[in-house]
């Protein structure tokens, strides 16, 4: 974290803060070629494909979207989705409304000229639209936290398409990136990946900020809990033998890191996966 100077003093009386609601939150699984027509009155609704693959209609045109991609409808705007028929999808649905939609799409339609949204390559968005959705699913979830979580996911789109193109790619970067990649279930520090690198640990720090806009120890801890949550969803693994797998020796430090990037216990999130996985067994008949 940044060290801050002493007698730091912001007002904001006199500032007004962004106007968008959430208005409301899906997570839909659609079953091979079920279709859906979406329509958006004064609202916007965007779309996060979470797994999967469909196909996507919207007046002429016709797109095809996957894991990692979303879908925007404009007020007023109508499209059709239909599941692969052989890839179900699944899809987080987030509707929004208020005064400040209209700018906050302005700054999407700015870097594309498609309703199809390329979410960042290191799912960033994907992951906090899960997170949403996963807080308003929450039996006791506060009204704060789903807001908090809201915001987070606002905050996610709204650092992905206003950011600052840089205008060459930096190779201790992209060396880095890969070295975590490649070593994350293993015993990685900063100061590691800087002498790997063979530079100052402060410039790998300001090369993160600048480059992916969190810390060096931030990227590695993020990078860590998607693994996770991917063997969790993917995998027969339980909690001990996913804290291995990821890089931590403390079952106990790994949950509570979990928790606080997920918003549930690593024990929650893997039996919510198994009963979902069961349901949709049951659901293709392999299981009676």
């Amino acid at each position: 974290m940044d060290r801050l100077k002493n007698n730091l003093h912001f007002n904001f009386t006199d500032y007004k803060f962004p106007d968008i609601n959430l208005e409301e939150c899906t997570y839909t699984e659609y079953k091979p070629s079920q279709s859906e027509n979406i329509f958006a009155s004064k609202s916007a609704v965007i779309i996060a494909v979470s797994d999967g693959k469909a196909a996507v209609t919207q007046s002429d045109n016709r797109f095809t979207v996957t894991k990692g991609k979303g879908i925007l409808v404009k007020p007023g705007m109508s499209v059709v989705v239909k599941s692969d028929s052989i890839e179900p999808v699944v899809m987080i649905c987030v509707k929004i409304s208020g005064e400040s939609v209209k700018s906050f799409l302005s700054l999407i339609d700015k870097k594309q000229n498609s309703i199809i949204l390329d979410f960042d390559s290191n799912g960033k968005i994907a992951d906090s639209a899960r997170d949403l959705i996963t807080e308003c699913a929450k039996t006791y979830s506060s009204d704060y936290a789903i807001i908090l979580s809201f915001y987070d996911f606002i905050n996610s789109m709204h650092e992905h398409y206003t950011e600052k193109k840089i205008p060459t790619k930096n190779v201790y970067m992209t060396r880095a990136v890969e070295y975590i990649k490649q070593n994350y279930n293993k015993n990685l520090s900063v100061e590691g990946i800087a002498n790997m690198l063979g530079i100052e640990r402060s410039y790998l720090s300001r090369l993160f900020k600048t480059y992916k806009n969190k810390s060096t120890q931030n990227y590695i801890i993020d990078y860590r809990m998607r693994q996770a949550k991917r063997m969790f969803e993917e995998e027969d693994m339980n909690v001990s033998q996913v804290c291995t797998e990821v890089g931590y020796t403390n079952i106990y430090c790994f949950s509570r890191i979990f928790k606080s990037r997920v918003g549930m216990p690593p024990k929650e999130y893997m039996e919510r996966c198994r009963r979902q996985g069961v349901q949709a067994m049951v659901e293709a008949g392999e299981i009676i």
